[in-house]
């Protein structure tokens, strides 16, 4: 292939790229986003790691807690950041998007159901609010301004406390309401598209203007008037945000359960006639490239397109094949696990617990170029416990890593050397890591590398290491009878 080749094929990468990020803007703005589900995040993948982190740091200076990480699985890449300041009645929300950048808002709830919002980001003063919602813009400003801001105007309604807990469901349903009120409204009005247009750098004539404002309310009142399906789960079913009856938990979930996947043709030879065919057609490209030069760009582009086809069948069938596998694995061990049931959503099969204390899900994650493979059982508990981190003791997490929560001391231990343990309360770590608790986090670090995140009332015990694979087996049930214990020896230290 030549250099001139070479050009042209980067070349259209880059315009194709480019089109495609325009389009998606476009949409986000002309196709409404009516709802907003947020999942907790362990791992955020921020933009901008020290950027966040020094934002992050400005909250917790100004005494704020956590309340978790998020994803947004309607607004794909956006991370959410959440903080409470309970004595002050205030919440504080930190946004970042690989496109939209990275912006902080400061708000208080009245309870008459106004709100004020103090926020440094770049956009979004073109549009309305709704009423007794007041928004200020200071953009670039830094998070202490924001709050100075806010204290200073806020006034002296009755503000309603929101907590750690909330944080997530009251920012669900605000942002619900918000999108309520504007398709009630109509959409956007033609000021608000002005204003959009002119911050765009976009000059709007009234012919433009009308047309622009015709093809945006179809679109709106489209989705308005669309029947409102229950929304696809994305890939696999999540946890409660919050405890709920065992029983009433399973028998949910079970209800919507489909039967377990599967394949009626050997794997192999499908592998091996989608491999030959990939193979066959870049050695045809070659020839082809070898015997025609120069290449016409409608050769290129036909060429590509089967390149890319061919993949994703390929994989499309690997990942089917890995869910086929897992459902009779997952199967076993859940008659093998008190409390534990298999549910399968569409053809991919997870493993969940409804026990007395607790509700629990097992996830695992193939890893790829920038995500380590890991398998995590996550929980949900009745009883609230402190806040707790547990991480493998080394000098890249002691460099890079940042916690909200302060490193507490230990003993002098094989498990002091080998992990990091922070949090907020050094008695409830005191009486959780008992010789029981460690010697069962030291078992488990055998397997993979840890991570063990408490907080409130989610639990996370995570290591590094895809254990979905039938020869796993025994290596899995292992992880499970380790883990269930420590969620376990979790709920018997907070229990009142």
């Amino acid at each position: 292939m030549t250099n001139s080749t070479l050009i042209l094929i980067i070349t259209g990468t880059v315009v194709t790229a480019g089109w495609l990020i325009f389009k998606f803007l476009v949409n986000l703005y002309r196709k409404p986003i009516l709802e907003i589900n947020l999942s907790p995040l362990v791992n955020p993948k921020w933009s901008d790691t020290e950027k966040i982190a020094g934002l992050v740091d400005s909250f917790l200076r100004n005494g704020f807690e956590a309340a978790g990480n998020y994803s947004c699985w309607e607004i794909p890449s956006l991370i959410v950041a959440g903080f409470v300041r309970p004595s002050e009645q205030i919440t504080g929300v930190l946004y970042d998007h690989p496109i939209a950048g990275i912006w902080a808002d400061c708000y208080v709830q009245y309870t008459d159901g106004g709100s004020l919002t103090v926020s440094n980001a770049r956009v979004g003063q073109e549009m309305d609010h709704m009423p007794q919602q007041t928004k200020i813009y200071c953009t670039g400003s830094s998070v202490d301004d924001l709050l100075r801001r806010l204290l200073a105007d806020r006034g002296h309604a009755e503000r309603r406390a929101i907590t750690k807990e909330e944080f997530a469901s009251h920012l669900e349903d605000s942002y619900r309401k918000d999108m309520k009120w504007r398709m009630d409204r109509g959409g956007p009005s033609s000021l608000e598209i002005m204003r959009v247009a002119n911050a765009m750098g976009e000059s709007l004539d009234s012919e433009r203007l009308q047309e622009a404002k015709h093809k945006i309310d179809d679109a709106w009142m489209k989705e308005k008037n669309k029947p409102k399906k229950k929304r696809r789960e994305p890939y696999e079913v999540d946890l409660p945000m919050e405890f709920q009856r065992p029983e009433t938990f399973r028998l949910k979930l079970e209800q919507k359960s489909e039967p377990l996947p599967t394949l009626n043709v050997p794997a192999l030879p499908v592998y091996l006639v989608l491999i030959t065919a990939l193979i066959t057609w870049c050695y045809y490209g070659y020839q082809y490239n070898e015997t025609h030069y120069p290449v016409s760009i409608t050769a290129l582009i036909v060429f590509f397109s089967v390149l890319i086809v061919l993949s994703l069948i390929l994989m499309g069938f690997h990942d089917y094949h890995r869910r086929v596998r897992m459902g009779p694995l997952l199967k076993r061990t859940a008659h093998l696990r008190p409390g534990a049931f298999l549910v399968i959503k569409g053809s991919s099969p997870s493993l969940f617990y409804a026990r007395e204390n607790w509700l629990g899900k097992l996830s695992f994650r193939e890893g790829g170029e920038h995500e380590k493979a890991s398998t995590r059982l996550d929980a949900v508990t009745v009883h609230s416990t402190g806040s707790l981190a547990i991480s493998r003791n080394s000098l890249m997490s002691k460099v890079f890593e940042r916690s909200d929560k302060e490193t507490l001391p230990l003993p002098e231990s094989d498990f002091s050397r080998k992990f990091t343990v922070s949090g907020t309360d050094i008695h409830f770590a005191q009486s959780l890591l008992s010789p029981a608790i460690s010697d069962a986090l030291l078992r488990l670090q055998a397997i993979g590398q840890l991570f063990v995140e408490i907080d409130g009332n989610r639990v996370v015990i995570q290591i590094e290491d895809d254990l979905s694979r039938p020869r796993k087996e025994a290596v899995l049930t292992k992880f499970l009878q380790e883990a269930e214990g420590i969620i376990e020896a979790a709920q018997q230290t907070a229990q009142p």
